[in-house]
């Protein structure tokens, strides 16, 4: 089987399932990135050099570059189509060979986003060109398959995706009862301080703990825009103690951090695509509590098993998910461990590429492949 898959650039989420995918098809597969590599398309924090990946085409390179990019994607046998000019799209859909569009939601405030230009010039497309064509959507957030249903796209065929992080092969029953002694609760926070994360939620539960008389401190990674208004806000409400500030930090130092720790908190809201910390997080064997509005939240927490999810318009509902798994710490140590365990074995790298590869291979040979849970499984 050949791949080609095709999106502005290659980052830290995309790399890990794209080896995979490189390996599985014996070098039979290609990531043409389009867009300009003077650009900061990176994720996660840091700048990763993908330059050396042997599957790699960046248009940018010339002329050869883009005429080896337009044959594949002509001929191999699927592709994957994301963040990428229309026209690539138009090309491969002339072929009728299978093609998945890889996207996370469009109606992130509602039905105000069918304006986009964006938008309606790809759904004008999808609805005068792509009905009856074996064309699908991978749908990297759990929300982006409601989407297209109120667009009248993809009906029947949306298959649950996602952003695949690497999964640190760790012992984690040790790390687990080497946290077990502690008298404090480490909780932490990660991401860009903007309003859309949230990180005045973190504070609201700090002031809540601590009147709760609990054993706790609150670690908050990141820099943004909001920093200073969060600094502030921790002077002035006297959490300096419990609430502290750790600034900008390399990814690999983010994760040695989440292993230390006991409870992650993932407050973002809608606007917040996927959000593949929590991925990270969870393959640390640190329990989550997820804001439900992320698009990766339904996807990967399997209620009071691995994780607990959040309303934030529910109030005191992330507090008291905190509080329980505090007052709970056997009951914390099982769900961080299950945790781990579904990244490791349902959400990883490895296991998202060899469900894809099966179900296209099912595709290409006319078989029906079922896929129970996790990624290529059935979005709805």
């Amino acid at each position: 089987m050949t791949i080609v898959f095709v999106s502005i650039a290659l980052n830290i989420h995309q790399a890990c399932v794209a080896d995979e995918l490189y390996k599985l098809t014996n070098g039979n597969f290609w990531f043409v990135e389009t867009g300009d590599v003077d650009n900061d398309y990176s994720k996660g924090g840091d700048m990763n050099d993908f330059s050396s990946r042997p599957y790699l085409i960046r248009l940018a390179d010339g002329k050869e570059s883009v005429q080896k990019a337009l044959r594949l994607i002509r001929e191999v046998d699927v592709m994957i189509y994301a963040a990428a000019p229309l026209i690539f799209l138009k090309e491969r859909i002339r072929t009728n060979k299978i093609t998945f569009i890889n996207s996370e939601r469009w109606l992130k405030r509602g039905v105000i986003n069918l304006l986009s230009p964006r938008l309606l010039k790809q759904q004008w497309y999808y609805h005068t060109s792509c009905h009856g064509k074996p064309f699908y959507a991978l749908c990297s957030s759990a929300y982006a398959a409601g989407d297209f249903r109120l667009m009248q796209s993809f009906k029947k065929k949306c298959y649950k995706w996602g952003y695949f992080t690497a999964v640190p092969d760790i012992d984690i029953e040790v790390i687990q009862k080497a946290k077990r002694n502690a008298s404090t609760v480490k909780i932490l926070w990660v991401a860009r301080f903007l309003q859309l994360k949230h990180p005045e939620r973190m504070l609201q539960l700090a002031s809540l703990l601590y009147r709760e008389k609990v054993d706790f401190i609150i670690n908050m990674i990141g820099t943004g825009p909001e920093y200073s208004k969060i600094e502030a806000l921790i002077q002035r409400k006297g959490l300096k103690g419990v609430v502290h500030l750790l600034g900008s930090m390399h990814n690999s130092k983010v994760i040695e951090t989440m292993r230390m720790h006991d409870i992650f908190c993932f407050t973002s809201d809608k606007n917040e695509g996927w959000g593949a910390v929590l991925n990270e997080a969870m393959s640390c064997g640190c329990c989550p509590v997820s804001s439900i509005e992320t698009g990766s939240t339904p996807y990967l927490i399997k209620e009071g098993i691995n994780g607990f999810s959040f309303n934030l318009k529910k109030k005191n509902d992330l507090f008291d998910k905190v509080l329980w798994l505090i007052k709970h710490p056997k009951e914390r140590e099982r769900m961080s461990i299950e945790a781990y365990k579904t990244i490791r074995d349902v959400w990883s790298p490895k296991n998202a590429a060899e469900q894809l590869y099966k179900l296209c291979q099912s595709m290409l040979q006319g078989e029906n492949y079922v896929v129970e849970d996790g990624p290529c499984s059935k979005a709805e």
